[in-house]
């Protein structure tokens, strides 16, 4: 799989204490990585600087094979990177009007807009909550618009930060079957997670935040064996 992005050295401190201490994280396409850790191990804030939202002490981002400075580097990962937070951020107005949100910055035609909604709408089954205030509406719910509001701008990395936290059964598997979609849509997915076996059967890839540094780790087969996914 080619490399998209690659963060070196990338060191964060917090209140005085070595949060991050990182060597080399890179982002494949097509790969879906489970990011596991304890609570407080800076899961967050590891996504928040891969989104270029937070910035590291120090850091090297290399996209698509060209070194950038860090403010150049965050101008293209706000393009390429969406970081979906546990508890997504909707606006007071419709579920249409969430969705189309960012595409009102990319100048395109109301008629563009328009159909890149209803295909959003269609694609997270969401259609008949279109009219509906987006803040009206339950955690799996207002997580469907969340998911369509990102699929729309056509991310090339998606980080979804404990995205299945406080949902039921129902909600959760809907969540999956979106992430399912979006792999298969060969959009690369970062989730961060303290309970690495909710989301095994999405990844290929599982890393976990121990003490600031990034450690491969095991994924099961579905035969019952063992195999270490190569990393790196």
């Amino acid at each position: 799989m080619s490399e998209i992005i690659r963060y070196t050295a990338l060191r964060k401190t917090v209140h005085g204490q070595l949060l991050l201490d990182i060597d080399s994280l890179e982002i494949h396409e097509h790969a879906c990585v489970a990011l596991s850790g304890r609570n407080g191990a800076g899961k967050s804030t590891l996504m928040r600087i891969i989104a270029g939202l937070e910035i590291p002490d120090s850091v090297t981002v290399t996209l698509d094979g060209l070194t950038l400075p860090w403010r150049r580097a965050c101008q293209q990962m706000r393009t390429h990177v969406i970081y979906l937070h546990q508890n997504p951020y909707l606006f007071d107005r419709s579920v249409t009007d969430n969705i189309a949100y960012g595409l009102r910055h990319r100048k395109l035609s109301i008629k563009e807009i328009s159909r890149k909604v209803s295909e959003a709408l269609d694609w997270a089954s969401i259609g008949h909550l279109q009219m509906r205030n987006a803040r009206e509406l339950s955690g799996g719910e207002r997580q469907r618009v969340a998911f369509a509001r990102a699929r729309i701008l056509s991310p090339r990395v998606l980080l979804l930060d404990e995205p299945t936290t406080n949902m039921d059964s129902e909600a959760r598997n809907q969540t999956y079957r979106m992430i399912k979609r979006l792999k298969d849509d060969s959009v690369s997915i970062i989730i961060a997670t303290h309970e690495f076996h909710t989301v095994a059967h999405l990844c290929d890839t599982h890393l976990s935040l121990e003490s600031g540094s990034l450690r491969p780790q095991v994924i099961g087969t579905a035969e019952g064996e063992c195999k270490v996914i190569p990393y790196g």
